[in-house]
């Protein structure tokens, strides 16, 4: 044993020199083999990495994208934004060129075609994907289909490219139809085996944006002292505005709660018809987009904060009348989503929400089969129970009469 120890005292300096012995030069060779393994090493390692705060927009080059841009250029947290698309026809760059000459520190980034959206997103930490075709036909849920048609590949080749190259940034969904979108990417990032539920939302901003003005014009209230969520889904047929929780609520008759609340539900189309032509407002969606947007930012880097609505999977169903996914109030910090509180609802909007469920499960499936390529199938609660189909109008007529 003593001669074992004198051997391990006469190791023991040689070997404190090999370990902590400096060297006295750097390796400045680089390749795309030792890139790629690093970007490997920081995916499966948890060491937190220095924060950019960059914010990249995919569809910068549309009217909602380059609205979002303008608000975003404006705020300090953001230190670099990075505008993409893919349309030549939007002149991303211009749009990039142009906001340049606006006097803050944020960095402008411009990336044309599909070949630029690696460097977009690079070392990005919050990634939104808006733009796409805004369209309206009058029956909500033919547009909603309609829409996702349109606006999916866009949707899906980002998603690709950010599991690809940004595995550990924000992802926020804004491309119309949003709970569509929201379920094709949730699908998709879960197939590159990189999906975390608590860095994806969709954006529900607009619509608790629209229903706290109203309910503050109609109460005289300021709207920054105030907020009313809206739980269920994005779209016309699923959106349920909570105006019962709302700040001295008790005062408004229940009569011109139902009256705003359809007032909410109908407000893409009201703005349609006043603009005469097939336009969203997408001067409030860009406003309330790059508001969400730059909470999450405050979130990420400052303190927890509470964002009003947001589409996110919920870790309790049973909470949204059993719904998986649904729009919630979220409380959002630096890892991401911290909880999602369900409101209390009275028995209109439990009503509301429990006949929304259909519709909003149809279009989650719609997404979902796209992204893992299943066959698509209606709801069963969609299926008319008839055998014959259309159904005879004078039906009940007749037998009233018998």
């Amino acid at each position: 044993m003593s001669v074992m120890c004198r051997q391990a005292r006469r190791l023991l300096p040689a070997a404190s020199s090999l370990v902590f012995r400096r060297a006295g030069y750097q390796n400045w060779v680089s390749s795309n083999a030792l890139a790629q393994l690093e970007s490997e090493c920081e995916r499966c390692c948890f060491v937190p990495r220095f924060p950019e705060r960059k914010v990249t927009i995919i569809g910068a080059g549309s009217d909602v994208g380059q609205i979002t841009a303008l608000f975003l250029k404006q705020q300090c947290l953001v230190k670099t934004l990075a505008l993409y698309d893919e349309i030549p026809e939007r002149y991303v760059l211009g749009v990039a060129n142009d906001l340049a000459h606006i006097d803050t520190s944020t960095e402008v980034e411009a990336y044309q075609g599909r070949a630029f959206l690696k460097p977009s997103l690079h070392n990005t930490d919050v990634v939104l994907i808006c733009g796409g075709c805004y369209i309206t036909p009058p029956c909500c849920n033919q547009s909603d289909r309609e829409l996702f048609f349109k606006n999916m590949t866009q949707v899906r080749t980002s998603t690709l490219a950010i599991a690809q190259f940004a595995p550990h940034a924000i992802i926020v969904i804004q491309t119309p139809p949003v709970d569509c979108n929201f379920a094709l990417c949730m699908h998709t990032l879960k197939m590159a085996r990189v999906y975390d539920k608590r860095r994806l939302l969709g954006i529900n901003a607009v619509n608790s944006m629209r229903a706290n003005q109203l309910y503050c014009s109609m109460t005289n209230r300021d709207p920054a002292l105030s907020t009313v969520a809206v739980v269920g889904g994005t779209s016309r047929c699923t959106r349920v505005p909570v105006f019962s929780q709302a700040p001295d609520s008790v005062c408004v008759p229940d009569s011109q709660k139902e009256c705003m609340t359809r007032l909410v539900r109908e407000a893409d189309d009201i703005i349609c018809r006043v603009k005469s032509n097939t336009e969203q407002g997408h001067l409030s969606i860009g406003f309330s987009t790059a508001r969400f947007v730059m909470n999450l930012m405050i979130g990420l880097f400052v303190k927890p904060i509470e964002l009003d609505s947001a589409l996110v999977e919920q870790s309790d169903p049973e909470a949204c009348q059993g719904l998986k996914i649904c729009a919630t109030p979220v409380k959002f910090g630096k890892s991401g989503i911290m909880e999602c509180t369900m409101p209390e609802l009275n028995e209109m909007e439990t009503q509301l929400l429990q006949d929304a469920k259909c519709d909003l499960e149809d279009m989650l499936n719609l997404g979902r089969c796209y992204a893992v390529g299943d066959e698509y199938y209606l709801h069963p609660c969609r299926i008319c129970p008839c055998p014959e189909w259309p159904p005879c109008p004078a039906c009940k007529v007749c037998k009233a009469d018998n």
